[in-house]
This record gives C-alpha cells, structure tokens and sequence, in this order.
C-alpha cells in the first residue's frame, strides 16, 4: 500500500498519464483515482489514476492529508458539501458522493466527482475509500453511453449483436418487433432456434466467413416468414461486421438489418417483368419465321406450351385460311373456324382425337363468338366451353371440366380485323395465372395476330401473284396455241400441234383421238345415248419418258368405248370430265382397257382431264390429259384453259375436215375434167403430166386437152385458170369445154381464144385465166399458135437447140373485148412441141428467166422419148414449196406415109 519515493519518480519517468491515455483510448473508460484513508486523514495508498487526475506521484501523496493534498476550489454540485474531515466519512454508515473544482499540481482547475465508502481495514481500522473521475471525460462517456443506448433502442433499422457463437447478446426493439418476438426471447438463441422460417444457414454462414476474415458483409439478402407476420414472405437487407476489443481479441458479430420486403417486390416483379419481356422477344422472334398461316399457327401454340399454358389451341376464321377474307357472320350467329394449331403437355389430353384443319361452326353467343365479336379476352371455367365437333364430347370435354383451371379466350386482333381466338389453360397442378402471366399472354397473342396477319396479307398478296402468272401463263399458252394450232390444213398434223403445244406446260402426256366420219371428211353424226363410240388415234405424246406412249394406242389405231365408259360419256354430254385425283378405280373407269390400268399407276399418273372437241356443235372427238411428274393436280381452271385449247385445235380439225372434202370434191371434178386418155392421132406422139401445188393442197384451175380434128389436124390447149379451190376447177370445167367445143368447129386457134375471151367474161368477175392453143396440120408439118397471156410453147427441132416460138401473147381473159392473133410454124420431123402452165418454171424470188432457161435446158439431147422427157423436167422443175399447180403437154411429130392405094 506504500509506495517509496523511488518508484515515485520512476512513475514520473513513465509519465503515467500518457499511459493512462493510451488505457483510456484503448477501453474506452474515464480514468478512475482511488485513494485509501485512515481515520486521522493521512493518504494510505495513491493509485497511477490519481497521479494522472492531480499530477502528485504516490510518494508526494502517501503519509499526507488528503485535505493538504487535494486542495477544493469551487463545489460543482448545489447543496452543502461534505464534511472535510475523513473521521466523519467513516462514522458515516453510508458513503459520500459530491463533485468539485480540485487545483492540479501544476495549477490549473481539474473537475472531478468524487465518491468516498467506508471500509475496513485489514487489523480491523475503519478506512475510507476515496474514489474520483475527471468529470468532463465521464460527461463524455455518459454522452457517448447516451447515444449508444439510445441508438440501439431508438433506431428503427435492425440492430443485433452476436457472440463468437452467433448467439444473440443484444438486439434492439426495432428488430425485436420485425421478427415478432421480445428482446428477451432472443438472448442467448441461435438465429436459426429464433426464426425457423428464414434462411437461418446462408445467414449463419455469411456471418461465420465475417467472424474468419474480417471482411464486412454489405446488403446480405435474407427472405422468408417470421412470428411477425406468419402469411407472408418477407425480405431483408443485412450488414455484418466483426467486433474485436482494442487487444485484438474477438468478441462477436454485428448487424444491421432493414426490412426491403417492398423493394424485394419492386425488384422481383421487375425481374420478373424483364425475364417476361425476354421471353416475348425471343417468343416474338420465333413467332413468325415463315408467311405461312399454319406454320405460324405452330409456332404460336408452341411459345404459349409449356411457357404460359399446358394446353393451347389457335382457330383461324375459315375465310382468312381459304383468302376470301373474314368469314362473314351468318345470318343465325355461327361463324366458320378452322384449327391451325393445337398443343398440350399433359399425357391424358387426346391430342390424337382432335385433327388439325378441321373446320367448325361456332355456335352464336359461345365465348369463341363473343371474344371475337368484342375483341376481349374471356376466362371462363373449362365446362362452359362447347364442343367444336361431337367427338369432343369424350376425354377432352372430361378433361376441360376436371384437370383444368380456367381457360382464358384471347381474339387474334390485327389492323382492325379480328382473325380468330387463341385458347389456353393451366393444368390444375400448376400455380395460377398472376397478372404478369396475363399480360404476357396479352402481349404474346397481340404480337402473334401481327405476324398472322402479315402471313394472311402476304398469302392473299402471294395468291394473288400466283394467279395473275397464272393468268400470264395461260394467256401466253393460248397466245402461243392460236399461233402453232391449225397452221395447216391437216388433220393430224392439227392435234399434233395440240400435243406439242400443251407438253409439258400444262400435262405430261396428252392423246388425241377422233371419230372416223371426221377423218374421212364427213360429217359427224350424233351420238346415241346406247352406242358404243369408236375413235382413232391421232396425236399421242409425253413430256418425259414414263412409258405411257407405249402403252397407249398408237396413231392409227382404232379404240372402243363402251356407252358407260368416262370417255363416251363426255362425247355424249358434250362436256369435260375432271378426275383430279386419279386412283386404280378411277383409272379403270378412265381407261379404254384393263390392262392398261397397272402401267398408267407405275407411270405415275395422279389427275386426268378429258375434253371433248367441239366445233360448230358438232363433236369430233376428243383429247386426253394426264399429270404425272407435275405435282399439282389438274383445277376447274385448267378444264376452262383446257377447253379453250382444245377449242383452238377442234376449229383447226373442222377446217381441215372441211378442207378435206372440199379438196376431195374438186380433185374428183377436176379429174373428171382433165382427159383420161388422149386419142391416137398418126404421126403424132403425146406425153402429158399434171401436178397439184405442193403448197395449198388444193385443187387448181390448170388444164390441159387434146383434140382430134378432120384431116388429121390435132388441137393442143392447155390453160390456167387463176386460183385454187373449188371454184377455180369449176371455171376451168366451163372452159375446157367450150374450147374443147369451139375447136371442134374447124375454128382457127384465134378465133377459139376470142370466143373462149367472150365465155370467161360471161363466167363473172375475179375470173382469170391464160391459155395457149395449137392447131397441128400434118399435110405441111405446119403449127398455128395463138396465144391469150400464157407463156410461149418450147418447139425443140432434131438439129436446134430448143427456143421459143414466136407467138404473140395476148390479154388474159375476163377483160373483155380481146382480139388474138395466130402464127404459123412450120418445123421438120421428129421435132417436139411442149406446152405447160406457169407453175413449171415461175418460184417465188427467182426470175422467170431462169425458170426458162432451166427448162429449155432440160429438154435438150436426143434419144429420149417423151415420157422420159417428162419425167426430166419435172425432176428438174418442181419443188417441194410450188405454189400453183404444174401442167405439161409435149407433142413429137413425125412423118406419116400415104395409105397404099388398094390393088
């Protein structure tokens, strides 16, 4: 209790109170002087404190009067200070407590508050125990207490204080309150005994990886239920950091915990509403990859399965799906819907049983109506939904009723026109629809009628440009059929063009047959309704080597219909006969034979098109079209396309017909005017040839004649009457006899041309012809040629080289008027007199000349006879283009001796 004056300077030494501060900093505490006095008031013991309060070391103090010593200044408290004697402190049965102004050693005024008690002494003295503290640094921690007590008890964030062993050691009553429990039912508890239904493992771990590193944990999320409010979910934000005392020493973990409940909320739903928001976007870019309504049908039922809904399925008005625009409603209410799409997850739901494109009339005042009528989504429990069809009556009705939660109807609305509804239902297992599942819905099925639409719009567009290449296609194949069909007048070369025409653009292989009156000329006759029709071949053809030519009827060859039969049928009605889709029994009824049904199959043969040929009302036969290669099968579209080429070639094929007999009929009157057989005349050798045009195949108005005269005298005409046809044979019948006629009478040979000019004007106007006649006169081997407008007779003597004779040529006739003048030749024997019509030696783009001279060429040389002559100049003349008809006569004379006078 005695300190010596020694250890008194080396305290000095020490400067105690430096130490003291560093105490002070370190605890925290105001430093605290105790001194120990007898009953007489001498200083028993006199602690460091005290040497830092009042500046006097222990050997100054001890053995002194503490009123010597602790010299008071002014009282610091009201009322009467304590007596200053220590005997009456220690006759006090209780201790003393007063605060005073005390002088420092060094002199200046130190406040303390003192404390004295009563003790007793180890020998049994009474003792006084002398305790002061600087009142300023008490002030201060009493301060600091203050405010320490009142932060934890006035703060309305969370405050906690944990041991080394996470227990609770002090929490304040704003977190007391949040977790509805009292303050004193924390204490000495883990946090997870407290609050069971928090996440009380990742909180304790958070703060154990505080309480081993050091390092603070900043807006710790922790989230669940507490006493507090047991309903709801909670959420908080923590701080934790590590205490430690000035040492070093670890002593716990404190918190700091707000209640972010609402802001979790705000943060959530705005997680949730971008996780949303990502989902409609990439839901949004995977709705629409295609412009086709039922792919992205799909693709929508597909987003909404298993995103939003379990069961999902998209009726699209029938109108959209078939382009003729929104169905309109009918007069009772219904609206027509076809089933693009439909999905569900759940096993027990039938999708098998419920086909896709099936169309169905929604029944007037049903949800499906009115959510398209109002262009508002319904929820409605699945029982109030009517059947589309009655094979919903079954599992998927049970299903809707039982294993549903409501189902929600949302309009396909687009640009104002409501396409259909979208419907969508949760399974009963799943949690319901919130409200940001159903503004996703929305959302999903606002974007999706957008890309529906641009589907309907680009497939009305698309369509649209379908037909009009369509259009275009069909124009330019008629264009092109009215061009190549009928470029002749020739039957079959007419329903060959048909079939070269159509291959492959509009069928793979196409037959032409016609009924034999047609192919003879005639006229067709009707057909009765229990006749067996016969046609023959005409055309037949394939775009690709599929084998259908062989096995069809080849050209020429005849084929039997019965009256039962497709083909008969469509020649008796008149009317085409449209199978689109071609399957064996089909195709056994279409077929002329049973055996040609197995190899039309293997060829690949998918739609058939019959038309008959028709031309002025009357039927001529018929044309056969088979797809095989080209998928699309054949449309009402194609039988008006059909129709229309079949039209071009039928009229072609009537012509012809016409033609035919028309040609017939002059080449019969034509050869029933040309001579058959020239008489024998003596010392005169005739050869003749007549040629049609190998250009009109018509009959023309050349002819030729020979006519015996008295004396022996011989006439040779020939004529050319222009034109071709009927009319032109005719006018050449009327003038060949009247020539014929006129030098019959010993005429002249111009006085035959004057009068056969004065016929040819009396036959009517548009009647021209030319004509050359020659009188031979055996008795002075002598010729008279006139001439009306024909070329010159060729005379090819033995020793010259053949040249014109010399006669005048005249006006054609049909002018009126002419008067025509004759020559007269003599020449010797054996020479050769030809005759012929321009067609011999006049061609289109080569002058006449050369003809000529080709022809005067040819008929040189000796040792031929006529016929051989004939035949040369022909072969050297006539081509395959000759545009008029060709005839020749060549007359050789030779001398012819006197009859022996009888003996």
């Amino acid at each position: 209790m005695h300190r010596s004056t020694s250890d008194s300077a080396e305290a000095g030494r020490r400067k105690p109170v430096g130490a003291l501060a560093g105490r002070l900093g370190g605890h925290r505490l105001p430093p605290l002087a105790t001194a120990l006095i007898d009953g007489d008031g001498r200083i028993l013991q006199w602690s460091k404190d005290a040497e830092a309060l009042l500046g006097y070391s222990a050997d100054e103090a001890v053995g002194n009067p503490a009123t010597q010593l602790v010299r008071t200044g002014d009282p610091r408290t009201p009322g009467p200070a304590p007596s200053p004697d220590p005997g009456d402190w220690i006759s006090s049965d209780r201790g003393w407590s007063w605060a005073c102004s005390v002088r420092h050693r060094d002199g200046h005024q130190v406040d303390l508050e003192f404390r004295t008690y009563p003790v007793v002494g180890p020998d049994g003295r009474l003792l006084v125990l002398a305790t002061a503290c600087d009142a300023r640094a008490l002030g201060r921690i009493e301060a600091d207490l203050t405010i320490l007590d009142g932060y934890f008890a006035q703060s309305p964030i969370g405050l906690a204080v944990y041991n080394t062993d996470l227990r609770f050691v002090r929490i304040n009553r704003a977190l007391a309150e949040m977790n509805g429990l009292s303050p004193r039912q924390h204490l000495g508890r883990r946090l997870a005994a407290v609050l069971p239904g928090i996440n009380g493992a990742e909180i304790e771990k958070a703060m154990r990886h505080v309480l081993a590193t050091g390092e603070p944990v900043v807006d710790a999320r922790s989230h669940g239920r507490t006493p507090g409010d047991p309903e709801h979910d909670r959420a908080w934000s923590a701080s934790y950091f590590r205490m430690e005392s000035p040492s070093g020493r670890i002593l716990g973990v404190a918190s700091s915990i707000i209640d972010v409940t609402e802001r979790f909320n705000a943060e959530a739903q705005a997680a949730r509403a971008q996780e949303r928001l990502t989902l409609l976007a990439e839901a949004t870019a995977r709705i629409g990859t295609t412009l086709d309504l039922h792919q992205t049908s799909r693709e929508l039922a597909g987003e909404v399965v298993p995103r939003l809904a379990d069961l999902c399925t998209v009726l699209v008005r029938e109108g959209l799906v078939a382009s003729t625009g929104p169905e309109p409603q009918e007069a009772d209410g219904t609206m027509l819907v076809r089933r693009l799409a439909l999905t569900a997850t759940h096993p027990r739901y039938p999708l098998d049983k419920l086909p896709l494109e099936g169309v169905y009339r929604l029944p007037p005042g049903s949800p499906y109506t009115e959510a398209m009528l109002t262009g508002r989504t319904l929820t409605v429990p699945g029982g109030d939904l009517p059947p589309l069809a009655d094979t919903e009556f079954g599992e998927a009705r049970f299903f809707l009723q039982h294993e549903t939660q409501p189902v929600r109807i949302s309009p396909l609305v687009a640009r104002g026109t409501v396409l259909g509804v979208v419907v969508y239902a949760r399974h009963n297992g799943r949690e319901p629809l919130d409200d940001q599942d159903l503004a996703f819905g929305d959302e999903l099925v606002t974007r999706a009628a957008v890309s529906l639409d641009n589907a309907r719009l680009y497939q009305r567009e698309h369509e649209a440009l379908q037909q009009a290449n369509a259009a275009r296609e069909q124009l330019a194949l008629l264009n092109e059929a009215s061009i190549h069909i009928g470029t002749t007048l020739d039957l079959q070369r007419t329903a060959e063009e048909l079939v070269e025409t159509v291959l492959p653009r509009f069928a793979d292989f196409v037959a032409v047959d016609l009924l034999d009156p047609v192919l003879r000329g005639e006229e067709p006759f009707m057909l009765r309704d229990d006749q067996e029709v016969v046609l023959r071949a005409v055309a037949v053809g394939e775009a690709y080597g599929s084998g259908l030519t062989a096995t069809a009827y080849a050209v020429g060859e005849a084929s039997a219909y019965d009256s039962s039969e497709v083909y008969a049928r469509s020649l008796r009605s008149r009317r085409s006969i449209l199978v689109p889709e071609v399957d064996e029994v089909s195709l056994a009824a279409i077929a002329s034979s049973p055996d040609r049904v197995a190899p039309g199959l293997a060829a690949g043969i998918h739609s058939f098109l019959m038309v008959p040929l028709l031309a002025r009302g009357a039927v001529l036969g018929g044309a056969e079209f088979f797809r095989t290669r080209n998928p699309e099968p054949f449309t009402p579209a194609d039988v008006a396309l059909a129709e229309e080429l079949v039209g071009f070639a039928a009229v072609g094929i009537d012509n012809a017909r016409l033609y035919r007999r028309e040609h017939e009929t002059a080449l019969i009157l034509q050869r029933s005017l040309l001579p058959r057989l020239t008489s024998p005349t003596p010392g005169v050798e005739i050869a003749h040839r007549y040629l049609p045009s190998s250009v009109t195949s018509e009959v023309g108005g050349d002819w030729f004649d020979v006519v015996p005269l008295s004396g022996d005298r011989l006439a040779l005409i020939v004529g050319d009457v222009m034109g071709h046809g009927i009319r032109a044979a005719a006018t050449m019948g009327q003038l060949r006899t009247v020539a014929r006629t006129l030098a019959t009478l010993d005429m002249t040979s111009d006085q035959v041309l004057t009068q056969l000019d004065r016929t040819a004007s009396d036959i009517g106007e548009g009647q021209f012809a030319t004509c050359v006649c020659a009188v031979y006169d055996p008795a002075d081997q002598s010729c008279t040629i006139a001439s009306a407008g024909h070329l010159p007779p060729v005379l090819v003597t033995p020793e010259d080289t053949p040249g014109w004779s010399s006669c005048p040529r005249e006006s054609r006739w049909g002018i009126g008027g002419g008067e025509y003048q004759s020559v007269k030749i003599t020449f010797p024997q054996d020479s050769t007199l030809v005759l012929y019509t321009d067609g011999l030696i006049e061609r289109r783009g080569q002058d006449i000349d050369e003809g000529m001279a080709l022809l005067c060429k040819t008929l040189s040389g000796p040792g031929r006879d006529l016929e051989e002559i004939c035949d040369a100049v022909l072969a050297a003349l006539e081509t395959q283009d000759a545009e008029d008809d060709i005839a020749v006569i060549m007359a050789r004379f030779r001398s012819v001796d006197p009859p022996p006078f009888p003996a």
